[in-house]
C-alpha cells in the first residue's frame, strides 16, 4: 500500500507493523501519543492491538513528507524508544537508522553478547555514545536504532560497527571524539565563510 500525491493532496495509505508490546507506548495514555501524531501532521492512524499493523491515513492537507515522518515515528517506537523521543523525527532535520546484528552473526548467542558490549557495564557505552554526540540509540530484540542529527547519526553507527567488530570501547569513543571535533570544526569553518563571526 502506498501514497500518491495529487493536485487534492495525499491519498492512499500505508502499513506499518511493530511489535504487540510497542502498541501501547504509540497509544499513549489516553491515546495522547497517537493524538499529538496525527494532529501535527494530518494523518489518521489505525491502530491494530492483537497484530500491531498501524495504518497510516493522510487526511486534507496531509503531505506525502509529512507521511514520512509518521512512519518513522511509529518505526522509531516500534525500534524501542519512547514515545517523546521518537517525535522528534517529525522534524525534518532528525533521521532513524536501524543496524540489524542478524546481517553480522547468525547465532542468537554472539547478538546478545554484542548487545551487552554496545550498552556496556551498567549501561556506561551507550550513555556515553548519546553523551557525546547528542543522538539516542535503541538496543530493541536484534535491532540498535539510532536517532538524531544526520551527521551524528552517521559517526555513531560507524562507532557500533566498530564495536560489532570487535574494537575496545576506549579505541571507539576516541574515534567519536575525533570525528566530533572534525564536525564542530566544519561548523565553524561554514560561520566564518558565511560571515556568521
Amino acid at each position: 500500500m502506498s501514497i500518491v500525491y495529487s493536485g487534492e493532496g495525499a491519498k492512499g495509505r500505508i502499513v506499518v507493523n511493530i511489535p504487540v508490546e510497542r502498541v501501547g507506548v504509540l497509544i499513549g495514555s489516553k491515546g495522547n501519543v497517537k493524538r499529538k501524531i496525527e494532529e501535527s501532521t494530518n494523518t489518521s492512524i489505525i491502530v491494530d492491538s492483537r497484530t500491531g499493523e498501524i495504518t497510516i491515513i493522510p487526511r486534507e492537507g496531509a503531505t506525502i513528507m509529512s507521511i514520512e515522518r509518521v512512519k518513522r515515528v511509529i518505526e522509531a517506537i516500534g525500534y524501542g524508544f519512547s514515545a517523546e523521543d521518537a517525535m522528534r523525527l517529525l522534524d525534518e532535520n532528525f533521521l532513524l537508522e536501524v543496524i540489524d546484528l542478524k546481517e553480522y552473526f547468525k547465532r542468537r548467542e554472539d547478538i546478545v553478547r554484542v548487545k551487552g558490549r554496545i550498552i556496556g557495564e551498567k549501561g556506561k557505552f551507550r550513555r556515553a555514545l548519546e553523551e557525546i554526540t547528542g543522538v539516542k540509540v535503541s538496543i530493541y530484540n536484534r535491532y540498535v536504532a539510532i536517532m538524531g542529527e544526520y551527521e551524528y547519526v552517521m559517526i555513531v553507527r560507524e562507532a557500533i560497527r566498530m564495536i560489532i567488530l570487535g574494537r575496545q570501547h576506549k579505541t571507539v569513543l576516541n574515534f567519536l571524539r575525533r570525528e566530533l571535533s572534525t564536525i564542530e570544526r566544519r561548523k565553524f569553518t561554514g560561520l566564518w565563510y558565511e560571515g556568521g563571526i
